[in-house]
Formats: structure tokens, sequence, C-alpha cells
């Protein structure tokens, strides 16, 4: 009787440790996100002209929403969308102080995202992921300011494939967390948000 109650102990205290030793846990998990990037300007290649040269006055910040969904510990896909742009000027490449005109641009995108966790622990997570997919919609508006152009001109309609390369992000917290990325694409060079994970976890039970 003694020893199989101290085989059953150790059957429990074995399988709690190896609980423990599984916790936290992603797999199954949503996680909701929304996140302000500074934009690279790089991603705006249709923003053109072979006889003049450009400079960018402002970045306009990418926000952008994500979802993701778990289908492992460390693996999730989701699907981000969000709105981005840049203010510039373009000046004369033989007179530099001559402006030729100035531009506003924004675009939309929709992207399939990969998500991958290469360190997990209690409430730190270190991550990379890889995205990609069309620019919705894009609208320039330029503004010419020479002799011979004059005027406002702007369009609007799809463009090429657009993409997001983040080799390193950190998020920390719980249900609710804080993150920061660095990567390149069209969530911005350096990105920051909020993000929850609405699903039951072992250890977030204590959690708001």
């Amino acid at each position: 009787m003694v020893r199989n109650a101290s085989l059953f102990l150790c059957l429990v205290l074995s399988t709690a440790m190896i609980c423990r030793g599984q916790c936290p846990s992603n797999k199954n998990q949503w996680d909701f996100s929304g996140s302000y990037g500074f934009i690279s300007t790089s991603q705006f290649s249709g923003i053109d002209n072979q006889e003049s040269t450009r400079t960018v006055t402002s970045a306009m910040a990418a926000l952008f929403v994500s979802v993701r969904y778990f289908a492992f510990n460390r693996l999730a896909v989701g699907v981000a969308v969000g709105v981005s742009g840049e203010d510039g000027r373009y000046n004369d490449p033989f007179v530099p102080h001559v402006l030729t005109s100035t531009y506003s641009y924004n675009s939309r995108t929709v992207a399939v995202e990969v998500y991958y966790v290469y360190y997990f622990r209690k409430r730190l997570e270190v991550y990379t992921f890889l995205g990609a997919g069309p620019s919705i919609s894009g609208t320039q508006t330029t503004e010419y300011t020479g002799a011979q152009s004059s005027g406002v001109t702007s369009f609007s309609g799809a463009e090429a494939l657009k993409a997001q390369y983040t080799p390193i992000g950190i998020r920390l917290g719980g249900r609710f967390g804080l993150y920061a990325e660095v990567g390149y694409g069209y969530k911005g060079m350096l990105n920051v948000g909020l993000s929850y994970k609405p699903g039951p976890s072992c250890w977030w039970r204590k959690d708001i």
C-alpha cells in the first residue's frame, strides 16, 4: 500500500513538473495587436522622378492591426492590415536649391504573416516574423512649382506586392503585453505596440 502510494505521489509530482516546464504555452492561442511603426521610405517605389532628387520631409507612421493564431507553441500565422505614408519634395539635381515639386503619399496594405518565437519564458518572448501582401490602394498628390508645369496632380490605384522582415522582436507581459520590433518593410524599421491574448493559459489565471 505504502509503495503504491509512493509511486502515485511520484507520478503526480512528475506530471506537475512536466506541466510546469511546459508553461507558459501559446498553443491554440489568439494574439490581437496594434502597432505604431516608423515607415521605411524605400517602400514607396511608386514615387519616382528621374529628373529630380527626392528628399523625404515627413515620414508618416505606419499604423497596423494584426491578428495571429498559434497552431503550435512557437509558430503562428496571421493577417495584418494598416496604413502608411510620407511627404517629401523634389529638387533640381543640377541646381539643388531649386524646388521642382512636393508630394504627399499614402497607401493601405493587407499582408499574411508567419511568426516564430525564438525564446519563450514567462512574460517574455523573443521572436521573428516574415510578411507579404498587396497594397490595396495608393494615393499620391504632387504639387509642381516650376513655371512650365505648375498645378496639382493626383492618382489612386493598386500597387505591387509589399513585404516585411523583422529579425527580432521582444514582447513583455502576460495576457496583455507590450512589444518592440526592429525590421524592414511595410511596418517600418522600428515598430512598437500592444497585444492581447484572450485564450486560457496555466500562468495567466491570476492575470487581469
